[in-house]
């Protein structure tokens, strides 16, 4: 079998979060709280579980770290972006996922994420009416000006490698059309011309990381 050309997990890493609700500061909350040693991480594969490697005499039990270069949570750097401006220690207390005393002892670093003007269009979240949001033309100013904030992040905090996440709401479903999804030229030439009913904001997050070299991941069922 060829073998995978996986490059080094080096530097910072850089995780940047679409969205600073419940989902997302419930997870930075719990990234922050097991890199102090002050809770476990209880749910997380990658810190947590063992896999098995070879068999019979040669059978090993090894972390994924061990396998696969991975990023140190030490080496973790958040940033966000939301409608909402308040930052991921008050999105945590008003959340009520957490109690308050396991949100304290990081309360510092929470603090300190504060989210980016959102990309965001009302009629695809009409339950959120928060006013941290871009102002942009059109669809492709609104993913320019997400590139412009990936870019800013990684100089800022000096990292190596960005991952953008989706954790915001649902968007209404947006069905598949060929005419406008099915090749890069006509839903960057869609994006241009401000498509409103064939582009969603989740599409312009994810064109914006897969352009700037990002992963971009998808934690909600749109049809991104």
């Amino acid at each position: 079998m060829e073998k995978m050309n996986v490059k080094p997990a080096t530097g910072k890493l850089g995780v940047l979060c679409v969205g600073l609700g419940a989902v997302t500061s419930t997870f930075m909350t719990g990234v922050l709280m097991a890199r102090k040693g002050l809770a476990k991480p209880v749910g997380s594969m990658t810190q947590y579980d063992k896999m098995r490697v070879g068999r019979g005499e040669n059978k090993k039990y090894l972390h994924y770290g061990e396998i696969v270069p991975l990023a140190n949570l030490n080496d973790i750097v958040f940033g966000a972006w939301d409608v909402y401006p308040a930052n991921a220690y008050e999105s945590a207390i008003n959340a009520e996922v957490l109690k308050e005393k396991d949100i304290n002892p990081v309360k510092d670093e929470l603090e300190k994420i504060v989210p980016m003007k959102a990309a965001f269009d009302h009629n695809y979240a009409s339950r959120l009416d928060g006013d941290n949001v871009k102002d942009c033309k059109n669809r492709w100013d609104m993913m320019e000006q997400l590139r412009e904030d990936i870019r800013n992040f990684k100089v800022a905090n000096n990292c190596d490698r960005i991952v953008v996440l989706w954790a915001a709401s649902t968007e209404i479903y947006v069905p598949v059309d060929e005419k406008i999804h099915g090749t890069l030229a006509a839903l960057e030439q869609a994006m241009k011309e401000d498509d409103k009913a064939h582009i969603a904001p989740s599409m312009c997050y994810a064109y914006a990381a897969l352009s700037e070299g990002c992963p971009f991941i998808m934690g909600a069922p749109n049809t991104t």
